[in-house]
């Protein structure tokens, strides 16, 4: 039987780390689906305003650079979280408890071994 063995520490760090990510990729899908709400209305606008085409054309505000720029921010942010949160938890010593993460490994490992 080869037992699977987890450091705390690391697992929290990139149980941390991993959460971080999904919250950021979350915040970029919300800037894809901006654009695209961003992109039906004006085209709604010039459809509808043909004679004012030049007027929404300089309206419009969400273009490629500043799309780009929101998701360099939301990237630089969730970065910078995740630097920040991983220098932080080396400040701490984290151990696993009776009912840890290792004990559910190994019995989830035993199962797998009865069930081959």
């Amino acid at each position: 039987m080869s037992e699977l063995h987890f450091n705390a520490d690391d697992l929290l760090e990139f149980q941390t780390s991993k959460q971080v990510t999904n919250l950021y990729k979350s915040f970029l899908i919300l800037v894809e689906d901006l654009e695209t709400d961003h992109k039906l209305a004006f085209e709604k606008l010039k459809k509808a305003l043909p004679e004012h085409k030049e007027l929404i054309e300089q309206a419009e505000f969400l273009d490629f650079g500043k799309s780009h720029y929101i998701r360099k921010k939301v990237l630089d942010a969730g970065n910078d979280c995740r630097r920040q949160l991983v220098t932080e938890l080396q400040n701490y010593n984290v151990n696993f408890s009776a009912n840890s993460y290792n004990s559910q490994t190994r019995e989830q490992g035993n199962a797998k071994e009865k069930d081959s």
